[in-house]
């Protein structure tokens, strides 16, 4: 199953947002497929997908494998046979209608291209040792024709009646090679890229040539003049057509140069092929005509792929192969375009739809495809798997369009439709609620007539989402931050404001209201924070701790998600603090007094620890005092210091202390040191 990106839109209280990433909240929702992107995710059999955003009947094929060949490459079509180049075999395969053999072995990698010369002779050009084989087409007996100087790929191949010799596009030297029929190869041109990648020409002797790392298409004239056509965007020009006065070019863009896996001279250093269609990641790809004048014009552009074959219809139409997703686009004159085929390989690599038995090759899983002439069955469009996000109860499907249709559905759990699935549900001629059982995941399918009277142009699919549960989590109370040239030693500010905030996990993006409780920790009764009239939807709060005695407590937060869903569908979590401290009343000072030039007394708080003493001597600055164990650690401190040297008259002693809320206890003596 391909797995192509989904565009889907949710209908909310009476008004639709599109959307490709998370959804709103709120309950029934709805999958809308409207768009030529919407579309063009899913899958077809004998159905069209047009640019104008509608699904009408297509082409009918009918597929022809060629058992345990991985790749077809390249093909040639004579007289009702069809010829076959692959890989990794380096085979040539003859298909005459239901009858499939090997023609030839070529013993090399990958049969890269093939082209008929006279009356009884196939060319097989092939990588990555850049020999060109001769093959009888009556007997089959195939013999090494002619291997160019540098040469390693030969990428394409092109016979010119005109002047009775066979062209080669040749790499890693960019060389385009012209061959006499006994085999000799002369350089015709030299190219500035590394390879020339394509062929084609006309009866009078031109020959057309795009080339790659640089997207170039070259004319050689009948007198052997070369001129560049148009310098296209991208690094390849993988394949081009020229018929009744007009070039179809396909210019793609990729991170890795064609070839680079065919360094190797041996099968065996080499088993896989890579080349332009194969890469491990798909290109961009470009369709563009160049007409007779030579203006050149882009017709469609792709990112999600590019263009491995291209060739002109009988009807004005490019078809344009592509190299990632099994599609053959049809460019209509005007621009406007369809997929118009859809295989199960991922890789169209060749086309010949102008022969009179119209057919195509693929890869990844090498077979050949005939076009029949008349649509023999209905068309089918099947979506893409769609994700609802949770599992979900489904309603109605509607649909926009002209003629008649027929809809099922299926659904599951899993991303990729597969044995866990429900079957195929009953038809639904007339739109209905479905009958797929509850799941996460949907996927529509539509049958359209074998004919041009009916088009589909939109699918709509409402479904009502399980709710999901908000988790609330790490619950913490704090205090305001140290001020600005405050050292963080200092106690904080004495405040009675406690901020409370919280996480929440709200994978259903529900509107949550919140509600808090406390409790002194060592009781068991909560007690509300605020009245029910206050509705709370921001994850913070802040707590005035002014009427609260001191000690530990511990709050509670519950998250509901009712201001989403009816009460019968509202679910609810909590989650609870450590225990914090609530600290508002300042320690005290107890047994202050001097005694033989010391100064002695006692901090006591309620809960501590206390965080600091200081003392200040006749208005003089502060000091800080340690306890007589000399570590600040209990809510009960005793402190023995030296007044200091200072004379016999009578002194204002003051002393302060700080517990670990910053509440300050503040007092003063008057002594005399003197004797």
């Amino acid at each position: 199953m391909k797995t192509p990106k989904t565009i889907f839109q949710i209908a909310l209280a009476g008004f639709v947002i599109a959307t490709s990433a998370t959804v709103a909240a709120l309950g029934t929702q709805s999958f809308v497929l409207d768009s030529a992107d919407a579309f063009f995710e899913g899958e077809l059999d004998g159905a069209a997908v047009h640019s104008d955003g509608s699904i009408r009947a297509g082409a009918a094929t009918e597929r022809t494998a060629l058992e345990n060949v991985p790749l077809a490459y390249s093909m040639a079509q004579r007289a009702g046979a069809t010829f076959i180049g692959t890989g990794t075999d380096g085979a040539v395969y003859r298909v005459d209608g239901k009858k499939t053999k090997v023609f030839a072995n070529t013993g090399e990698l990958l049969v890269s291209s093939l082209a008929f010369g006279n009356d009884r002779a196939l060319y097989a050009g092939t990588l990555p040792n850049g020999r060109i084989y001769r093959i009888d087409l009556k007997s089959g007996k195939i013999k090494r024709f002619s291997v160019p100087e540098g040469a390693k790929h030969i990428w394409a191949l092109h016979y010119d009646k005109k002047r009775g010799r066979l062209i080669a596009g040749t790499g890693p030297e960019g060389k385009l090679f012209a061959i006499d029929p006994i085999g000799r190869a002369k350089v015709l041109f030299k190219s500035e890229a590394s390879h020339i990648m394509a062929l084609s020409g006309d009866d009078r002797g031109t020959i057309y040539a795009g080339t790659s790392d640089q997207a170039v298409v070259l004319r050689i004239t009948p007198n052997d003049q070369a001129e560049v056509v148009h310098d296209f965007p991208g690094n390849e020009v993988t394949a081009i057509d020229f018929y009744d006065g007009q070039l179809a070019v396909a210019s793609n863009t990729f991170k890795t140069a064609p070839g680079s896996q065919f360094k190797a001279s041996s099968r065996k250093a080499a088993p896989t092929p890579a080349g332009p269609v194969t890469r491990p990641r798909p290109g961009s790809g470009q369709v563009w005509r160049v007409d007779a004048d030579g203006r050149a014009e882009m017709l469609v552009s792709r990112k999600e792929t590019h263009f491995t074959a291209i060739q002109w219809g009988t009807d004005g139409a490019i078809y344009a192969g592509g190299g990632h997703e099994g599609r053959i686009l049809r460019v209509e004159p005007d621009a406007s375009y369809s997929i118009w085929v859809d295989v199960e390989e991922r890789q169209v690599l060749a086309l010949n739809l102008r022969d009179k038995n119209p057919s195509f090759v693929t890869g990844d899983g090498a077979a050949l495809y005939r076009v029949k002439p008349s649509k023999r069955r209905d068309g089918i469009w099947t979506s893409k798997a769609l994700d609802a996000r949770f599992a979900s109860n489904w309603g109605r499907l509607t649909w926009r369009g002209r003629g008649r249709f027929v809809f099922q559905t299926r659904s599951g759990n899993t991303k990729e439709p597969g044995d866990t699935w429900s079957d195929w549900s009953k038809n639904l001629k007339q739109p209905g609620v479905i009958s797929s059982p509850a799941g996460r995941f949907v996927q529509v399918r539509a049958k359209l007539p074998n004919d041009d009277s009916s088009v589909l142009r939109a699918v709509k699919l409402f479904y009502l989402p399980q709710n999901q549960r908000a988790r609330v989590s790490n619950v913490q109370g704090s205090r305001p931050p140290p001020k600005r040239g405050e050292t963080p030693r200092q106690p904080p500010p004495p405040t009675t404001l406690l901020s409370l905030s919280w996480k929440v996990d709200n994978v259903d993006n529900d509107r949550l209201r919140y509600r808090i409780a406390y409790r002194e920790e060592s009781q068991s009764t909560w007690r509300d924070m605020f009245a029910e009239d206050s509705v709370l939807t921001d994850a913070k709060y802040t707590w005035d701790t002014s009427s609260i005695p001191d000690g530990y407590y511990v709050v509670r937060v519950e998250a509901s998600d009712e201001e989403s869903n009816p009460e019968q569908r509202t679910l609810r979590s909590s989650a609870t603090s450590e225990p914090i401290v609530i600290d508002n009343h300042p320690p005290r000072l107890e047994a202050l007094k001097v005694r033989r030039g010391r100064v002695l007394g006692q901090v006591v708080d309620a809960l501590g620890p206390i965080a600091r003493i200081q003392m200040s001597v006749d208005a003089g600055p502060w000091r800080d005092l340690f306890p007589t164990d000399s570590v600040l650690d209990s809510a009960d401190e005793r402190f023995d210091v030296p007044l200091g040297a200072i004379s016999s008259d009578s002194h204002i002693i003051a002393i302060r202390a700080f517990d670990a809320s910053g509440n300050q206890a503040n007092r003063e003596i008057t002594a005399k040191t003197g004797r």
